[in-house]
């Protein structure tokens, strides 16, 4: 963790994203975001104010990586045999580790003549995740 002039935060580049327990190399750029759909139970007693669940419908997470293409894992993930699903971790800096299975729903792959070749790709989740799975409360 960073302080500077008594403000706190970490670098980005602290976020790490593993499949099969393997740290997707190489990322310059990550996303997450952690979605819970809402239900709508708006109804006319509501006097035209929406009225929303607490439950969720959908609970999911979503992942966007882009960096710099060093080696074939994720080429091979998205086009070969060893399956779109895998295991993965997302874990901050913090000592938070969400994780559960993802699935690689997208792979870009882009080169300029004078450039790096370069990925971007998406996860997403696929069932239910756990957080902090290996560490005790």
């Amino acid at each position: 963790m960073s302080t500077a002039n008594g403000v706190r935060g970490y670098v980005g580049r602290t976020l790490t994203i593993k499949r099969d327990g393997n740290k997707v190399g190489a990322v310059v750029s990550k996303s997450v975001s952690i979605n819970n759909e809402p239900i709508d139970v708006t109804s006319d007693d509501d006097s035209g104010f929406r009225t929303l669940m607490d439950a969720s419908g959908t609970r999911s997470i979503d992942i966007s990586v882009e960096g710099v293409l060093r080696t074939d894992a994720l080429i091979m993930d998205a086009v070969g045999n060893s399956g779109l699903v895998k295991a993965t971790d997302i874990e901050f800096p913090w000592g938070l580790v969400i994780r559960g299975s993802f699935r690689l729903n997208g792979l870009d792959i882009t080169g300029e003549k004078s450039d790096k070749i370069q990925f971007s790709g998406t996860l997403q989740s696929s069932g239910a995740w756990t957080i902090n799975p290996d560490q005790e409360d």
